[in-house]
């Protein structure tokens, strides 16, 4: 890794730790510590070759996050059964993208209820180039919280 990447890197940590910090402050009653495993019960196939869970706090309700390998890099589908976002890590960057029509399995207007635009717009564009994928992980559950709505917060705790 060369001396740019790894300044680039540290200073990733060092915004992801910030925001963390910042959003725990916030008041409410948000538990920003979670645990990422990999899912138990879940099979590789062609459309998805790798499954995490990420919970928040003491939650019961963890956030199922699926992996798959594309032509222009990785994509991170993150579901619950309120809420999906993607997660694309590729040369171009880190980001939130929209899901396909095809990939969609909760409702719009409840995805769009639970979900913030503003955030969703902020994280377009994470990182501007492709994050190491021992970070990504990491990252997606650090800036999660920060796309959903303030009455829906409960859904991750």
């Amino acid at each position: 890794m060369n001396r740019k990447q790894r300044i680039v890197s540290l200073l990733f940590i060092a915004l992801i730790a910030i925001s963390s910090s910042v959003f725990a402050h916030q008041g409410g009653a948000f538990v920003d510590d979670y645990k990422i495993s990999p899912k138990v019960d879940f099979v590789p196939g062609v459309e998805f070759q790798q499954s995490w869970n990420i919970t928040y706090g003491e939650s019961s309700r963890p956030v199922q996050v699926l992996y798959k390998e594309t032509k222009t890099g990785e994509e991170y589908i993150v579901r619950t059964s309120y809420f999906e976002v993607k997660y694309v890590n590729s040369d171009r960057g880190f980001g939130v993208k929209p899901l396909k029509l095809s990939e969609q399995q909760v409702p719009a207007d409840l995805n769009m209820k639970v979900l913030n635009s503003n955030g969703l717009n902020n994280q377009k564009i994470i990182s501007g180039s492709k994050v190491a994928r021992e970070q990504v992980l990491e990252m997606i559950a650090s800036y999660l919280p920060e796309l959903i709505n303030g009455e829906y917060q409960s859904i991750l705790n």
